[in-house]
């Protein structure tokens, strides 16, 4: 797989920050827009049902008013106790016509259940008797007014409208159905536009349109009233404004790209023409320069860089009377590596921070990071060039844990990419101070660090130790990776030599010379298969009375 440019690392962060989440937003709009258009329809239906259940447990109060006084009239009551299978009483004939025209007949029945008289209204006797359809049947039991008992029972028909006629309500929703239905079969009480089984559920589909229903069931009388709309109408409005809004997310997301895109452009294209000219003075070509290098801080990096290179031309003349052009070869290729290996790092830590990254993030933050990066790097060049150069470093006196500690967090974010463990144990002791260069020791220090990284899996570790014997600081690196063959154990102090992909061969090199110009020295040991062990010993500074610091 081909390595992802710095440009195209910034575009991935905008479209994993910016673009994905937009378009997250953007369908969460959509589905929610017909969950609201639900939710609302579905509001206004039970609202509507509330309230014409107030309606008909009114109007049913006041036809069981009525319809009481037939259980309660003398005459129906000495009937019922005579059983003598008497003619319908006058009374009970007069209560009947007073009724609600609504109440198209009565039926009394005795204790066993058998009729004993019928009573209809004149518009209805060509009726049969078990008509019931587009009727209610409320049962009002018939007692002694004395004892209590049951003498028998009176079964009313009403007709539905009764209790809820037309128009005694506003609808709730465009083209709501009003049903009211018969518990036991399920049938129509009202007139249907479609099949009363569909109301069996809260929702269904007819007319190619999905609908909504709300119940509610009454013991007395019994019947369930049931309203229901079509969704569409309400579920429309909110589609359209969630699809105008995913639309305008669409566009903001697109735009914020191409804006990236351009941005990004400008920022990497410094970075760009530097990271040309160290690839091809990595190949030796050493008459490379950055040309119109800016103000920022990109722009200094491209005057050091060029700056290195000239001195390099003229260190090399100064060489080339002296040494052979394997020499030469080594110390360009020496230079291109210490170029390439902080913006490694610089890269690897801008990964980290892409993750942190916020969505209201102009890109200045990784770009400051990347630019502070690039300006440890310029003076780690000069530190360690001029180790190369004269085989010695500075004589300041340096705190051990300081360029120790500055080499593992600059080399922990390779660990993280690995899903490594990255550990330092400091001295318990006073402070380790050594004489030499604070930015050789921490480019010695991350050479072998990052060395450690590159051999673990996933799941390594790698421990770092500081210990003192005698007058002299141990710095022990250990891995669990997978080790050094033996053959190639005793080459790895070599020039250019190196077993991993993309590898210059010169980090350990490296580290050598700074060990060596700091009075020190460096040993490996590998076993294949557990790991590896790099031991770094570095000279105590002495105050001039004598004795360690």
């Amino acid at each position: 797989m081909l390595p992802l440019s710095f440009r195209t690392r910034i575009l991935l962060l905008v479209l994993a920050v910016a673009v994905v989440p937009l378009g997250l937003l953007g369908l969460w709009l959509t589905r929610s827009a017909a969950r609201s258009g639900e939710d609302l329809l579905r509001t206004r239906l039970h609202e509507a049902l509330s309230e014409m259940t107030s309606q008909i447990t009114t109007r049913w109060v006041q036809q069981r008013f009525d319809l009481l006084f037939l259980t309660e009239e003398v005459s129906v009551h000495r009937a019922l106790q005579a059983a003598d299978g008497a003619p319908v009483p006058t009374a009970l004939r007069h209560r009947f016509d007073e009724l609600d025209p609504g109440v198209v007949m009565v039926t009394v029945r005795d204790r066993e259940g058998d009729v004993v008289w019928t009573l209809r209204r004149t518009a209805s006797a060509d009726q049969g008797s078990s008509e019931t359809v587009g009727h209610v049947t409320p049962v009002l039991s018939i007692r002694d007014r004395i004892s209590g008992q049951l003498l028998g029972s009176l079964v009313a028909s009403m007709q539905a409208e009764l209790l809820l006629p037309s128009g005694s309500i506003a609808p709730a929703a465009a083209g709501m159905v009003v049903g009211l239905l018969e518990p036991s079969t399920e049938a129509a009480l009202l007139p249907l536009p479609f099949d009363p089984t569909l109301l069996a559920d809260d929702r269904f589909v007819w007319g190619g349109d999905e609908w909504l229903s709300v119940r509610r069931s009454f013991a007395e009388p019994p019947f369930d009233l049931v309203l229901t709309a079509p969704l569409t109408p309400f579920a429309q409005p909110f589609e359209d404004a969630a699809r105008r809004g995913g639309w305008l997310l669409l566009f903001v997301a697109v735009a914020g790209l191409g804006l990236a895109a351009l941005l990004t452009g400008r920022m990497t294209r410094s970075l760009r023409r530097l990271s040309t000219a160290a690839a091809a003075v990595s190949r030796g070509d050493l008459e490379q320069r950055v040309e119109r290098p800016g103000t920022d801080e990109v722009g200094q990096v491209a005057r050091a860089f060029n700056t290195m290179t000239e001195s390099l031309r003229r260190t090399l003349r100064e060489l080339a009377s002296r040494e052979s052009l394997a020499a030469v070869g080594e110390f360009a290729a020496s230079l291109a590596h210490e170029i390439r290996n902080p913006l490694t790092a610089i890269r690897v830590d801008l990964q980290s921070l892409e993750e942190k990254l916020p969505e209201e993030s102009s890109l200045r933050e990784p770009l400051e990071s990347a630019l502070t990066e690039i300006e440890r790097l310029n003076q780690t060049v000069r530190d360690t060039l001029e180790v190369a150069r004269r085989g010695r470093t500075g004589s300041d006196l340096v705190d051990l844990s300081g360029p120790l500690n500055a080499a593992a967090h600059a080399a922990r974010p390779a660990f993280e990419a690995r899903g490594a463990i990255l550990t330092v144990q400091s001295s318990p002791e006073a402070p380790l101070t050594v004489r030499g260069d604070a930015g050789a020791l921490e480019q010695l220090f991350l050479n072998v660090i990052q060395n450690a990284a590159q051999a673990l899996a996933s799941g390594g570790e790698a421990l770092v130790r500081v210990d003192r014997d005698r007058d002299s600081a141990v710095v022990a690196i250990r891995d669990d990776g997978a080790g050094i063959p033996p053959e190639d154990l005793e080459r790895v102090f070599a020039p250019l030599f190196t077993t991993k992909e993309g590898g210059t061969g010169l980090g350990l090199t490296i580290a050598r010379r700074i060990a060596q110009a700091a009075g020190g020295e460096i040993h490996v040991e590998s076993t294949r298969g557990t790991g590896t062990s790099v031991e770094i010993r570095l000279p105590l500074a002495t105050v001039s009375e004598g004795g360690p610091l």
